[in-house]
C-alpha cells in the first residue's frame, strides 16, 4: 500500500513538472514569435548563421552546420509570419490550459490533452517535411507529458467518484 502512495505521488510531481515546463516553454514561445514577428530574417541572418558558419569553417561536413545554412536559405516571409503565430498562439494555449491544470480544474484535463495532441499531430507532420532532431525531441516531450495529464486524471476522476 505503502508503494502505491509513493507512486501516485511521483506521478503528481511529474505531472506538476511536466506541466510547469510547458507553461515555462509557452513564455518562451510567446517572447520568441513576437521577437521573431519584429525581426525574424535580421534572426536567422545575423545569429545563426554567423554560427553554423563558423562550425563549417572549422568542419565542412558538419552536418548540423550545413542543415542549418540550408533552412536559412530556405527561410521566407511566408515562414516567418507562420512561425512567429505558431510560436505565440501554442505559447498561449501552453500558459492558459496550464494554469487551469496546476489549478485542479476537470475540464483542463482532456481539454490539454486534446490541444496537445492536435499540436503533436502537426509537429508529426512538420517532422515529415523537416526532419529535424529538435522537434522530434519536442514531439517525444508532448507525448510524455500528454501521458502524465491522463494519467494525473485519470487518478482524479476516480478520486471524485469515490466521494460521492
Amino acid at each position: 500500500m505503502k508503494n502505491i502512495f509513493k507512486q501516485a505521488r511521483l506521478i503528481d510531481k511529474i505531472f506538476e513538472i511536466g506541466v510547469l515546463i510547458k507553461a515555462l516553454f509557452g513564455f518562451f514561445e510567446i517572447f520568441g514569435g513576437i521577437l521573431f514577428s519584429i525581426s525574424g530574417q535580421k534572426i536567422v541572418d545575423s545569429f545563426i548563421l554567423k554560427l553554423a558558419q563558423q562550425e563549417i569553417a572549422e568542419d565542412p561536413s558538419d552536418l548540423i552546420a550545413n542543415y542549418i545554412i540550408k533552412l536559412t536559405n530556405d527561410f521566407s516571409l511566408g515562414t516567418q509570419i507562420f512561425a512567429s503565430f505558431y510560436l505565440i498562439s501554442h505559447g498561449i494555449v501552453n500558459i492558459f490550459l496550464a494554469v487551469f491544470l496546476l489549478k485542479g480544474r476537470l475540464w483542463a484535463y482532456p481539454t490539454a490533452i486534446g490541444f496537445f495532441s492536435a499540436f503533436i499531430l502537426y509537429q508529426v507532420y512538420r517532422f515529415f517535411h523537416t526532419y529535424s532532431l529538435l522537434l522530434l525531441l519536442l514531439i517525444v516531450f508532448d507525448i510524455f507529458v500528454v501521458s502524465v495529464i491522463w494519467l494525473e486524471y485519470k487518478k482524479r476522476r476516480k478520486r471524485l467518484s469515490h466521494k460521492m
